[in-house]
């Protein structure tokens, strides 16, 4: 077995009889180029803001595949140019990203705001820069000089000069955690993609050994619960009312992964974990982003994140590097516990195969050793993320003869998350 990585119309439409759209969503349509089906449910009252769990609405899905003609029929309906999608994306981000200069230019003429930022924290513009859209980067460099002549505070009184920003040291935190608290996911039994053999074991045996090790609450799902919509909910709604802000999240995954090469001269990469429910031909609008498990870190309280997914991703944007406190400091754990951080491991890297041996993930099983304290590099009665990611990757590529090679580092933060091994 393997987990592979993975215009409003001026003609008259004649809407299906409503049966023929049950079940059809707004963003479904717009993201096929669907635009008699969009107008339909517009007139039949759908909500044109209307999002999926993930914050996406048609709206976006139109801008990101460069469908002008439904996104000009949205917005004449009224949906909200700048509504963003739970990891901040706007259409005209999406819109940018894919060089898709049309939309971009109806959009801006729409009243699109050119200075959001995206999950990345890049401006519209940069990303149409990295994709080498040059008309689309044209487009957003003649919006901005049309700001500018307007004054440096667009929307806010000319003469409020230029903006002061206060750069804040990070925030520090009490040592150690109050509760530490995971998320375990495994699927073998997809709907729509090959059905794997190890994935939802694995899973179960990672929730087992951190409740060994004392995790105050262990959320599990496994196969046909693990849902796209019952995975948000536990991501973004349980886990963030159960945590607090010195509190440690660990996320696990187990199953299969889908790496996406936009289009462009930058071949920007873009993964996805794929839940029971994905479909291999949609996987924009089936899978989850990871950008989107990162923007519901943003949301989470809690102080230390760590996710360790046994699927294969590229494209996260690791800082490599295990903080500014030095192991051999005093009182090292409670310094580096005293900064946020959120860092991950992931199986392998892109077009990697995630591999087995007698039902087990060769990753997950030296990552459940690691927990058990074969990982504790220094003796110290801890294992921090950081000797998690020195202790498997060498051993998971020996172990597959180079065929797999784990990454890690960290996403977010100055800290180091670290596990208090069993006394």
């Amino acid at each position: 077995m393997s987990r592979f990585l993975g215009l409003f119309l001026s003609v008259l439409i004649v809407s299906p009889a409503p049966t023929a759209l049950a079940g059809t969503t707004l963003g479904d349509a717009a993201e096929k180029g669907k635009l008699s089906v969009v107008a339909s449910l517009l007139a039949e009252g759908r909500d044109p803001n209307e999002g999926d769990d993930g914050g996406v609405t048609a709206l976006h899905h139109a801008a990101a595949n460069g469908h002008l003609a439904i996104v000009k029929l949205l917005v004449k309906a009224g949906a909200d140019v700048d509504q963003a999608e739970f990891d901040g994306d706007t259409a005209l981000i999406n819109a940018s990203a894919f060089g898709h200069a049309g939309v971009v230019g109806y959009l801006i003429e729409q009243g699109a705001d050119p200075s959001a930022t995206s999950s990345q924290g890049l401006l519209a513009i940069k990303h149409a820069r990295k994709g080498r859209h040059r008309e689309v980067v044209a487009i957003l460099r003649a919006a901005a000089r049309t700001a500018r002549s307007q004054g440096s505070n667009p929307g806010g009184p000319r003469d409020a000069g230029p903006r002061l920003v206060e750069i804040r040291p990070p925030k520090v935190y009490q040592p150690g955690y109050t509760q530490r608290i995971a998320a375990v996911i495994g699927v073998n039994d997809y709907d729509k993609w090959p059905a794997l053999t190890g994935a939802e074991p694995d899973a179960r045996r990672v929730a087992a050994q951190l409740k060994k090790l004392g995790f105050d609450q262990v959320f599990e799902l496994y196969d046909k619960d693990a849902t796209r919509n019952a995975i948000l909910r536990l991501l973004g709604s349980e886990l963030q009312a159960a945590t607090q802000e010195n509190d440690l999240v660990m996320i696990f995954f187990a199953g299969h992964g889908q790496t996406e090469t936009l289009p462009g001269p930058a071949q920007e990469k873009r993964g996805y974990i794929i839940p029971v429910d994905g479909d291999p031909e949609r996987v924009f609008s089936t899978g989850i982003p990871m950008r989107q498990l990162r923007e519901i870190t943003s949301r989470l309280p809690a102080k230390h994140i760590y996710y360790a997914m046994d699927s294969c991703y590229s494209g996260l944007g690791f800082t490599r590097g295990i903080g500014l406190v030095k192991k051999n400091a005093n009182h090292y754990i409670d310094k580096v516990t005293s900064l946020r951080s959120v860092q991950m491991v992931t199986a392998g890297g892109e077009g990697e195969e995630v591999l087995e041996r007698e039902g087990r993930g060769l990753f997950t099983s030296r990552l459940i050793e690691a927990l058990s304290g074969e990982a504790d590099l220094n003796g110290d009665g801890y294992v921090t993320a950081n000797e998690i990611g020195t202790y498997v990757t060498p051993r998971v590529t020996e172990d597959t003869d180079a065929k797999q090679t784990p990454q890690s580092g960290r996403l977010e933060g100055e800290g180091e998350i670290a596990f208090k091994m069993l006394d």
